[in-house]
């Protein structure tokens, strides 16, 4: 080739800083390792390091390997990617063994990306280094830029494409401009840790422990592979998955990183999907300490018991097989959680030992911890006792949802230049409504059901009940009332026992057809509501516990919870709930003067409890 061309096409070049990053990376490499791009027999597949682009390292290609041609001095055959960018008309042929003329490059992110004949007929497969302080010192000087310190060059070496090529085009430097770039990779988090944040018990204990094996870890005194690497969490919209994945980010200083099965499959194609899991698992990797949070969890399908041979489960299949691979080994310093709202929908596969080690269901702060949220978030600015009146307007609302009206009520405060006020939270708390006398009666009748069944069944000391005179009119807004127990303990649960809990769980609905001969929605529709507490119970009891018909064991109960039981036993458990709820409407039925005059007395009052040595009449217990 002609001197003038290889010159103009270096011209070319120097208008792409990425591009003149990654060519002095591969000169570097033919220099120091003697790797020869040139030679025209057979072709090489390179790697690029993570967290770069091959779009980059294959512009340089072109210029590295000096031959005629047309795009970029080159013909479009010798350099390609293993993973070809998508437009309306296709510009590059995926590589394939069937049509490998001319190809004397091909650049991936990852070597999985390359079909396994053709890394088999390579003829060598080498990893790219990252571009090392020489390489920013030369690509800063075809720039006509000024030179950078060793200090400042060093603050650059093994960051991402992005932070690196940041710091190379930056034309002067300044020490706070040094911090800033420091800060770039970790711009994700400022929330609260977990640890400070009130509720969120059950993952504290978990998040402590491994926090210390992080720290050994951190240390050189524990190997990954000895450190519990991942989760999943459940619960319906709104419970807290994400602001969960975040305070914990922030409790290990770990980098949140997060995406979703949906953003997997936006491509379209089972190669792209497949090529973005890996990315998002490669940027963990890369970040040497990070909570890989992904969404959407039950989304990554399932394989089926008995294939049909249908295209669509071949798809999943590789889709489930690659994530397995993946979930198999993370990488060091790497926590994967995972979030849905339908774990029952995941492939067991997914969740066994090794590679997802624990479970959590989350639901919403009760008043109590709503007010603990409001003091945290306040700072303990403001009274206690005007927070717990404001908590109890908010229920259904999750962490997340009282941070944002925390941060809301601040803003307020700052605009009008004063201290933030309780009047500022009530000001933006959601529009309020209140129950027609009709509504709350009917709120009663439920939940004296519930209070009802529980002492009659001897499940409870004391039942109180509690409903609210309004909602608000927010989508998540929780706008049934609530029945709490002074349970009885049963350190050994017997059969019986779980059978008069399913029926308390049921009693809600049943006392409603008892008095109106007609059920809300009341009762089901969420996680943690009425019919999945009981649902949940009695698969538990004939599939776990072995003490249905036949004493026959399905799965522990955690792992039966997403884990479908054959069909005699779903039938079983299906006869069962039936048999209960057939039970509560007879007993209800029989005390329905007692459960009118209940009902009346929590509508009208808004708080009762009544005791069982009341001999069930119901006791006005405070003010609502």
């Amino acid at each position: 080739m002609k001197r003038d061309q290889l010159r103009e096409r270096f011209r070319d070049l120097k208008k792409d800083p990425s591009g003149l990053l990654a060519y002095f990376a591969l000169r570097r490499l033919m220099k120091e390792d003697g790797v020869n791009f040139r030679s025209g027999d057979g072709f090489v597949i390179a790697t690029v390091p993570l967290e770069f682009r091959p779009l980059s390292y294959k512009r340089a290609c072109h210029v590295v390997l000096n031959d005629d041609a047309d795009e970029w001095g080159l013909h479009p055959e010798a350099v390609r990617l293993a993973n070809p960018i998508k437009r309306k008309r296709p510009i590059e042929l995926e590589p394939s063994i069937f049509d490998l003329r001319g190809l004397r490059i091909l650049l991936a992110t990852h070597i999985n990306e390359v079909p396994k004949e053709v890394r088999f007929v390579s003829k060598q497969i080498l990893s790219l280094r990252p571009p090392s302080a020489e390489d920013v010192h030369a690509t800063r000087r075809i720039l006509g830029l000024p030179a950078l310190s060793e200090e400042q060059v060093s603050v650059l070496i093994g960051k991402p494409e992005s932070v690196m090529l940041a710091g190379v085009m930056k034309p002067l430097w300044s020490v706070d401009d040094t911090r800033a770039l420091l800060e770039l990779e970790h711009s994700d988090q400022d929330g609260p840790s977990l640890f400070d944040l009130p509720g969120f018990e059950e993952q504290k204990v978990w998040a402590r422990g491994l926090a210390k094996d992080i720290e050994l870890w951190r240390q050189g005194k524990l190997g990954w592979k000895d450190i519990g690497q991942s989760a999943l969490v459940s619960g319906a919209p709104g419970a807290g998955k994400t602001y969960f994945a975040s305070a914990l980010s922030t409790a290990l200083g770990f980098r949140l990183i997060q995406t979703t099965v949906g953003v997997w499959q936006s491509g379209g194609y089972l190669h792209e999907m497949l090529a973005a899991m890996r990315r998002s698992f490669d940027e963990a990797k890369a970040s040497k300490g990070a909570v890989l949070f992904i969404d959407e969890f039950d989304s990554i399908g399932s394989r089926p018991s008995r294939p049909t041979g249908h295209p669509n489960e071949t798809y999943w299949q590789v889709v489930i097989n690659e994530f397995l691979s993946l979930m198999n080994a993370p990488g060091d310093g790497v926590i994967v959680i995972g979030a849905t709202n339908y774990p029952e929908w995941i492939d067991p596969a997914i969740l066994r030992a090794g590679r997802i080690e624990k479970h959590f269901k989350l639901g919403l702060p009760d008043a109590a911890t709503r007010a603990e949220i409001l003091r945290y978030h306040t700072g303990g600015a403001l009274p206690f006792e005007s927070l717990i009146e404001i908590g109890n307007d908010l229920g259904g609302k999750s962490a997340a949802a009282l941070e944002e009206l925390v941060r809301t009520a601040r803003r307020q405060a700052r605009n009008e230049e004063r201290e933030l006020q309780a009047s500022d939270l009530r000001a933006v708390m959601p529009e309020r409504r209140s129950y027609t006398p009709e509504e709350l009666f009917r709120l009663g009748v439920h939940e004296a059901g519930h209070a009802l069944i529980a002492l009659a069944l001897n499940c409870a000391r004391s039942a109180t009940i509690e409903i609210r005179d309004s909602f608000d009119l927010s989508p998540d807004s929780y706008q049934r009332g609530q029945t709490s127990y002074d349970l009885l303990e049963n350190n050994l649960p017997t059969e019986t026992v779980l059978l008069n809990r399913i029926a308390v769980a049921l009693a809600g609905m049943a006392a409603e057809a008892v008095v109106f001969n007609d059920r809300s929605l009341g009762s089901g529709g969420l996680v943690g509501s009425d019919i999945e507490h009981a649902t949940a119970i009695v698969r538990r009891l004939v599939g776990s516990y072995g003490l249905g018909e036949t004493p026959f064991f399905v799965a522990t109960p955690e792992a039966l919870d997403v884990k479908k039981m054959p069909a005699a036993l779903e039938a079983e458990a299906m006869k069962i709930l039936r048999a209960q709820y057939e039970r509560v409407l007879g007993i209800l039925s029989g005390e329905k003067d007692q459960l009118i005059a209940l009902a009346a007395e929590a509508a009208a009052h808004g708080k009762v409890m009544i005791e069982r040595d009341d001999g069930l009449d119901a006791r006005k217990r405070g003010g609502g």
